[in-house]
């Protein structure tokens, strides 16, 4: 019997291999094959695209932010229903014979203590706030110790 030193494997270099191979799983096919087979239509087309938020809160307020670079006010739809705010905007833009346009959209959910009929929203520089008041009831109170 021949007994053969080994040597395992230190740390996860090894996992970068798997990273690579998830990160690009169709990397050691010809071209031509994943054309014929449909598959740069797949992976290439543009998916639905998300407005991007920042939500945060003080002690009377919700706020939420959203990118919506070269979109007016008139192009922006703001909507509360069953505890979800639905933002919406759509830009339209005519360059010689061809005109492009996109949509972006968003859904938060809100939660109970929001005073709906007082909800505002400003629109400045590309970015949509939206200021979201809390009930009287649920704002935070400060009980003094006796």
């Amino acid at each position: 019997m021949k007994l053969i030193r080994t040597y395992p494997v230190t740390g996860l270099n090894r996992v970068s291999d798997f990273d690579d191979w998830f990160r690009n799983p169709f990397t050691g096919f010809p071209a031509n094959l994943s054309r014929l087979a449909g598959w740069d239509k797949l992976f290439n087309e543009p998916g639905p695209v998300t407005l991007a938020a920042d939500i945060h809160e003080d002690r009377d307020h919700y706020y939420a932010r959203f990118e919506i670079p070269g979109v007016r006010k008139e192009d922006v739809k703001i909507e509360l229903s069953n505890n979800l705010l639905t933002v919406s905007a759509e830009k339209k833009e005519k360059q010689g014979d061809e005109e492009s346009s996109f949509s972006l959209t968003r859904s938060i959910s809100v939660p109970d203590t929001v005073k709906a009929d007082a909800i505002s929203a400003k629109l400045e520089d590309g970015i949509l706030t939206v200021t979201l008041p809390k009930t009287e009831e649920r704002k935070p109170r400060n009980i003094q110790v006796s």
